[in-house]
């Protein structure tokens, strides 16, 4: 094989490279402005029930005939401590959809600008496929025909499987994630038991710091939850069942109406803990499938490198 063969390989690998990560920037671009667009009704949702949670604590704090009543009957403080709660988890719910929005729009500005790096040129690109096309030919004849039959097939094949491989390492992180939520929603479980046993303080300052700790875990499931979802775009072209991981945009309710609402009781945890055990499932489901895809395109590629070793030994 002559060496400007050679040479048109090294470019169409580099051409051929950057057109198929522009085509998967395309789909995740369009998923994450999908996303965008549902986290920003969400925001829009979770400030106006914050306004109205927030306009019910300030009336029975100002006072008023409502305020008065209460007082007389002695509900006004227990139901002033109940108001409280529900602004703070619509508090809550807002701040989550509006981090969810930044980091979106964020991820959103990365791969524009990745995009605008990777403008290749699909005249070029063409131009050299056509004359190794041609020169294989007059080289090798029907070798060389199926040389280029397998070039194509192992860049395609190539590419598909890179894609299925980020969408794997996206889904575990995930589920890394959401696992770490379930092991502090049971230790908070566990200690609830014992509060309700009557642990006294230091079992409620243990079941507390558990919840806390799934609290700060929700916020890396949600992100995780999102990336995972936009790799799953990418995959989506290849013939695989349909997977669905749900769309995740009120996920972290699970916590905020749940343990905030009443938070000293046991079902609030056990609630949260089935949230979160129904997307941990999901997302194990949807792993279970990339990897036998990913498995089966690993096959795919070993068996066109194979074949096209031994053709380029034999011509």
């Amino acid at each position: 094989m002559n060496e400007r063969i050679h040479q048109i390989n090294e470019q169409l690998r580099e051409l051929a490279g950057q057109q198929a990560e522009a085509r998967r920037l395309e789909v995740r671009l369009n998923d994450l402005r999908a996303q965008y667009e549902e986290r920003q009704a969400r925001v829009e949702e979770t400030a106006r029930r914050f306004r109205e949670e927030q306009e019910d604590v300030d009336r029975l704090e100002r006072g008023g005939l409502r305020a008065f009543l209460m007082n007389l009957t002695g509900d006004k403080e227990e139901r002033l401590s109940q108001e409280r709660r529900e602004a703070l988890a619509a508090k809550c719910q807002y701040d989550q959809a509006m981090a969810d929005l930044d980091e979106l729009d964020r991820s959103i500005h990365e791969l524009l600008h990745r995009r605008e790096q990777l403008r290749t040129d699909g005249v070029k690109l063409e131009a050299l496929r056509r004359e190794k096309a041609e020169l294989l030919k007059q080289e090798g004849g029907a070798a060389g025909a199926r040389l280029a039959e397998l070039d194509r097939a192992l860049e395609q094949t190539g590419n598909q499987h890179r894609e299925v491989e980020e969408a794997l390492r996206a889904g575990r992180q995930a589920e890394v994630a959401l696992s770490a939520v379930l092991n502090s929603l049971d230790s908070a479980e566990d200690w609830g038991f014992v509060d309700m046993m009557g642990g006294g303080l230091v079992t409620t300052m243990f079941k507390h710091e558990h919840l806390d700790d799934a609290r700060l875990g929700i916020d890396r499931a949600q992100q995780a939850l999102s990336r995972f979802r936009t790799e799953l775009a990418d995959v989506r072209e290849l013939e695989i069942p349909q997977i669905q991981i749900g769309e995740f945009a009120t996920f972290a309710d699970y916590f905020f109406d749940g343990l905030f609402a009443d938070w000293c009781v046991q079902s609030g945890i056990h609630d949260a803990q089935n949230g979160v055990s129904d997307a941990h499932m999901r997302v194990l489901a949807a792993l279970r499938r990339l990897e036998t895809v990913e498995g089966e395109l690993a096959q795919q590629l070993r068996d066109l490198t194979q074949e096209r070793e031994k053709l380029l030994a034999g011509c």
